[in-house]
């Protein structure tokens, strides 16, 4: 090929039990999508990275109380993304735990909270969970030929690659935002700035 456009995505880690069942009913994968349907409300964020983090900042300014759970001592986001967070007097994070359990048959009414080193759990009631772990970018294929982040995520500027002719699109690229939107977007950019290539090249 001349061209190529690497719009594999990502794959979802194992999810929890009863996560599926409750989507769109107090589960959620975005903040800046369905937040606002928990305004005044409580929820919890699982993850420490950037994702999480920047969810759970915009959670801070709608909820009532923000929750977030991480399996480690300390976050793996970026510190600007830290220091806003530790900030926020609504937002409570719980260290070197993990959910274990989701709760509620119609409509998402809690989480089990597993503290790692103890193993001692306890209920935590909340209209919201927003997970933010698991995501694994489908970019095996192209290990060693193109710049990656520290999750494997490709390190692409305006979709283009370092390699001429070769774009990532979607949520196989680093970027801050991962919704359908964006990935149409970069479908479109990629595609254009492909044909651009093309046109060169001949």
């Amino acid at each position: 090929a001349s061209a190529v456009i690497l719009a594999a995505g990502v794959v979802m880690g194992k999810p929890f039990p009863g996560e599926k069942e409750l989507l769109g009913r107090g589960v959620s994968y975005c903040a800046s999508c369905d937040g606002m349907f928990f305004r005044d409300r409580v929820a919890v964020v699982v993850g420490g990275g950037n994702t999480a983090l920047t969810d759970a900042l915009t959670l801070s300014k709608l909820c009532r109380e923000v929750h977030v759970v991480h399996r480690r001592d300390a976050f793996r986001g970026d510190k600007i993304y830290v220091d806003a967070l530790v900030k926020r007097e609504n937002v409570t994070v719980h260290w070197n735990s993990r959910v274990t359990a989701i709760h509620g048959e119609t409509a998402l009414e809690g989480v089990t909270v597993e503290d790692i080193p103890s193993g001692m759990q306890r209920r935590l009631p909340c209209e919201g969970l927003f997970v933010c772990v698991g995501r694994t970018p489908n970019s095996q294929l192209v290990r060693g030929l193109i710049p990656m982040d520290e999750a494997d995520y490709l390190l692409a500027r305006d979709t283009e690659t370092p390699i001429p002719g070769v774009f990532a699109a979607g949520d196989i690229r680093k970027k801050p935002l991962r919704q359908v939107i964006t990935a149409a977007a970069d479908g479109a950019v990629a595609a254009h700035l492909a044909g651009e290539f093309l046109a060169l090249e001949q």
